[in-house]
């Protein structure tokens, strides 16, 4: 009976600690089937449950070569394979490469998002620009040359969150270097149904150049809510378990 104390105890404990959980994750290793003119790919999650969409300038249909990633505490090996890719953000006559990220934070808290960057060394990435809403994506047309239907904000509404941030020094061919982005600060995206992520104006230090995006990562924090109610349903079997006695 003790051994049934201490373990309802000890995952208490565990719970309480509020360490970060895995909501999703991309490796594009599953590979490519949409053309290198596309507007517009779909990408599943590999972890977790969400969905991605890259999409405007020049998305390379095919993918490129990606980074190895390891995450022991959210149970991610994910072997070097596939990143996505735009073969040139600021393709002329179109709008700079984008990618959304939509999920869940029912229950959660700390939303932060991270991911494998590689640019060229003659023309590195030096920074972008990330907004957010809790509306559900809507079908647009892209306003650039390569035509297609994009997904926007609802009538274009966003709260911008980070403009022209700086990418890490490093971000450059022939390495990945990690970008991570904490939302902790935004409020607004605890505990919601739907949440939606744009990183978008990816801009580089001279020229148009290609860029990869792998190893894509969304964790977030149990709110205090959901803690409370894990301890009322240890308490609960804390009874339970001294009535038999």
């Amino acid at each position: 009976m003790k051994k049934i104390y201490s373990t309802l105890a000890a995952g208490f404990v565990l719970a309480s600690s509020a360490s970060a959980n895995l909501v999703a994750f991309w490796d594009f290793n599953d590979g490519f089937d949409v053309g290198s003119g596309a507007v517009q790919i779909v990408h599943a999650a590999s972890s977790g449950t969400g969905t991605l969409y890259q999409q405007r300038a020049d998305i390379d249909g095919n993918g490129k070569g990606g980074n190895a990633f390891i995450d022991a505490a959210n149970s991610i090996n994910a072997s070097a394979g596939q990143s996505m890719a735009w073969d040139d953000i600021a393709k002329s006559g179109d709008n700079d490469a984008e990618f959304f990220l939509t999920f869940s934070t029912l229950g959660l808290s700390n939303i932060v998002v991270s991911f494998d960057l590689y640019g060229r060394a003659d023309a590195p990435v030096v920074s972008f620009d990330v907004k957010y809403d809790t509306n559900a994506l809507v079908d647009a047309v892209n306003p650039g040359a390569v035509v297609g239907t994009i997904k926007d904000f609802d009538s274009s509404l966003s709260t911008e969150f980070l403009n022209n941030q700086s990418v890490p020094a490093g971000t450059n061919d022939p390495s990945f270097q990690r970008v991570v982005v904490d939302f902790s600060s935004a409020t607004a995206l605890n505990n919601q149904s739907f949440v939606a992520i744009r990183f978008d104006d990816f801009d580089r230090d001279t020229g148009n150049n290609s860029m990869r995006i792998d190893n894509v990562m969304v964790t977030a924090v149990p709110e205090p809510s959901a803690f409370a109610a894990l301890a009322g349903v240890i308490a609960l079997g804390l009874v339970a378990l001294r009535r038999r006695r």
